[in-house]
């Protein structure tokens, strides 16, 4: 019995220092830490240039590397974007300090006709992949844009542009500071889609500029042309009286940077008829017909056949919009022809 519990003692023991030495040499296997990854400088810290903008995005590692990397690339072109938005407003804020109460009414005028045209954009380089690193958990990619060449481009249209403009502003029968003349309507109408798009290539230019105040400002002479522009747009009014969509279209007129005005140069006549319908306690109600324009001499310019709909809770609400989308519509087809040489 004395020589059983001795060996059970030594077994024992035995076995205890085993388990003590595997258990060192587990642990000195495996590190109790894992060492961090060493990031790229460009993810932390990304490039500054005065003549490149940089971002940096990131994605999620997954199977797909590719595709992790596509996303980081458009994280970081989203990056570039919100850099040359926040640089825009605080440009834009600056020149409204500037401009406010300048003129005010007469610019939002033309501004707003502007707004009304569809304008070309001009192509523009695309973001660039400049790096790009795999971590374990996360895909980085570092993108840029060269600035100074889309600034050179841009300041390129606005020169074109502006000569357009001088070229048509030639063919006014009036200077710089004389009101406008009726004769004149077709050329001043011209003007307005050359505005709108110089104004087009100065907003992105302003996202591109490293200038601190807005790029592309117009010079002496484009600036007296726009005032004239501006002049006749309040001249050359249009008199909605002889139609029975009056006030509807004297609202979209002035949306269009138009002016309503009973002695106007310009006379519009309607000729329209609604029907209605009643669905599921709603009315709807159908509007069609004709806008014609007169000229300066009471002569047949244009006609646009408009076809509307309103929908309400009550006939009344139903038909008040039926006529002012009528009316907006037909405005717009009017301005549309007025603006592309009528």
């Amino acid at each position: 019995m004395i020589h059983s519990a001795h060996t059970k003692t030594l077994y024992w023991a035995a076995t205890a220092a085993l388990a003590l030495t595997l258990s060192g040499c587990l642990s000195l296997g495996a590190p109790s830490k894992q060492t961090p990854e060493t990031l790229p400088n460009w993810v932390l810290s990304p490039p500054t240039s005065n003549t490149h903008l940089y971002g940096v995005g990131s994605a999620s590692r997954i199977d797909n590397v590719a595709l992790a990397f596509t996303q980081a690339e458009q994280n970081g072109n989203a990056q570039i974007a919100q850099q040359l938005r926040t640089q825009v407003s605080q440009v834009n804020t600056q020149n409204t300090q500037v401009q406010s109460g300048q003129g005010g009414e007469q610019v939002s005028k033309s501004a707003t006709a502007y707004t009304r045209v569809s304008t070309s954009p001009i192509e523009l380089e695309q973001a660039t992949n400049e790096a790009r690193f795999a971590a374990e958990h996360y895909v980085y990619a570092l993108q840029s844009i060269d600035r100074s060449r889309i600034v050179t481009k841009l300041t390129q249209a606005i020169e074109e542009t502006d000569a357009r403009i001088r070229n048509t502003a030639d063919r006014l029968a009036t200077q710089q500071h004389q009101m406008p003349v009726e004769q004149d309507w077709r050329t001043y109408m011209q003007l307005i889609p050359y505005f709108a798009q110089r104004q087009s290539y100065q907003n992105d230019l302003n996202l591109y500029s490293t200038e601190r105040t807005l790029a592309g400002k117009a010079d002496a002479e484009i600036q007296a042309i726009e005032q004239q522009l501006n002049q006749a747009l309040s001249f050359y009014g249009f008199d909605t009286s002889n139609t029975t969509q009056a006030e509807s279209l004297a609202s979209a007129l002035s949306q269009f940077g138009l002016t309503p005005n009973q002695q106007g140069t310009f006379h519009l006549k309607s000729n329209t008829s609604q029907r209605s319908d009643t669905q599921a306690d709603r009315f709807y109600v159908f509007e069609e017909g004709t806008l014609t324009l007169l000229g300066p001499d009471n002569t047949h310019l244009a006609s646009w056949t408009i076809r509307a709909r309103g929908i309400g809770k009550s006939q009344e609400s139903a038909a008040k919009m039926a006529t002012d989308n009528w009316s907006t519509q037909a405005i717009e087809d009017m301005f549309d022809w007025l603006t592309k040489g009528a």
